[in-house]
């Protein structure tokens, strides 16, 4: 069963996206899966399905990159549809999302940002970026893939040594 949202205040699907708010940008929601999801809008670009994202103070997304991660907002969550540059959606903070990741990917290991937009790795880095604690996947890839991840309360990046 897809994963939807099961709070009652909420009017707007889990995968809608919209050029207008349907929600105010902030608000948390529920998610069948146990987890949680908040209302967005992406910023400077546009968010392909299953990326990792930074959560800017403002609720703002981009998709993180070793280089963002370690100058912008520590908050990450994952966006299970595409979002246009500018429009409004949701994006995963907890449970079960998808999220894409890099080849050869263990599971059950901490994950890094990386170089590429959006996507995760098990290959551990120094300098800018940093870990993403509490977000590890529940398979082994040999192809880079979106593949369902578990993801505690609270993730965030763990950047420069520094959280």
């Amino acid at each position: 069963m897809a994963t939807r949202i099961i709070s009652q205040r909420v009017t707007t699907a889990f995968t809608q996206t919209d050029d207008t708010a349907r929600q105010a940008v902030g608000t948390l929601v529920e998610l069948s899966d146990g987890g949680t999801a908040i209302y967005v809008k992406s910023s400077t670009s546009a968010v392909s399905t299953f990326a990792a994202v930074v959560i800017n103070e403002d609720y703002t997304v981009d998709m993180v990159t070793t280089t963002n991660a370690g100058t912008v907002s520590k908050s990450i969550g994952f966006a299970q549809t595409s979002i246009a540059t500018g429009y409004y959606g949701w994006v995963q903070l907890t449970g079960r999302p998808k999220v894409n990741l890099a080849t050869n990917c263990d599971d059950r290991v901490a994950l890094y940002t990386t170089a590429t937009a959006g996507v995760l790795d098990d290959a551990t880095i120094s300098g800018a970026g940093g870990m993403v604690a509490g977000v590890v996947g529940a398979t082994t890839i040999s192809t880079a893939t979106a593949v369902t991840c578990i993801v505690t309360r609270g993730p965030f990046i763990f950047a420069n040594g520094s959280a």
